[in-house]
């Protein structure tokens, strides 16, 4: 098994306010974490009631039919699920990683590499997040409404753009942790291993 998170000193005197703004992050990011399940049980429910509806319209064809807005509804809140959760998943530890390149990394590659790798990531997530903040300001000063359920667009672009902005957030929380030689994971956040 590799270990590809650090591990860290006591931290010295004089951090107390890079450890609060580390806190804040984790408190976001726990908080992601709860908004993920919420839309992914908003999103089993809405499929839920789909079915249902399904079931109903074969038993009596007179009450056929389903939700209008369900694929629309699902499409948003799947991606809610998937930038909320991969926020919350940032600072657990449990995204894909290329462990073939990290086992073979020592020291200051090691950091190097995780260095390289969290601004990357960073980068990316911080451009998604400002183009979405800039869709969800388009839509609102344009009143931009979806076609088939007339929803106001603002609505799901402001749920998909806090999502990437809290994950942008975990990756710059991260190149803190790397800067101050904190560790980068929180393992007691981890589900199990891949291996399990």
């Amino acid at each position: 098994m590799i270990m590809t998170t650090r591990t860290a000193a006591a931290p010295p005197q004089g951090m107390s306010p890079a450890l609060a703004v580390l806190r804040a992050f984790d408190a976001l990011g726990a908080l992601a974490g709860i908004i993920a399940v919420l839309c992914l049980v908003t999103l089993l429910g809405l499929i839920l009631l789909e079915v249902a509806l399904g079931i109903l319209g074969k038993l009596a064809p007179s009450m056929a039919g389903g939700l209008n807005f369900a694929w629309e509804y699902s499409a948003y809140l799947m991606g809610g699920v998937f930038l909320f959760g991969a926020a919350a998943g940032l600072r657990a530890g449990s995204h894909v990683r290329v462990t073939l390149l990290l086992s073979q990394a020592r020291g200051g590659g090691l950091l190097a590499l995780e260095v390289i790798s969290t601004l990357i990531g960073l980068g990316v997530t911080g451009f998604m997040a400002w183009a979405l903040a800039r869709f969800t300001i388009r839509a609102w000063t344009l009143g931009q409404m979806s076609s088939g359920s007339l929803t106001p667009l603002w609505i799901p672009d402001a749920l998909l753009a806090t999502g990437a902005a809290l994950l942008a957030l975990q990756f710059l929380a991260r190149l803190l942790r790397l800067a101050l030689g904190l560790p980068t994971e929180d393992e007691s956040l981890k589900a199990g291993s891949v291996a399990e």
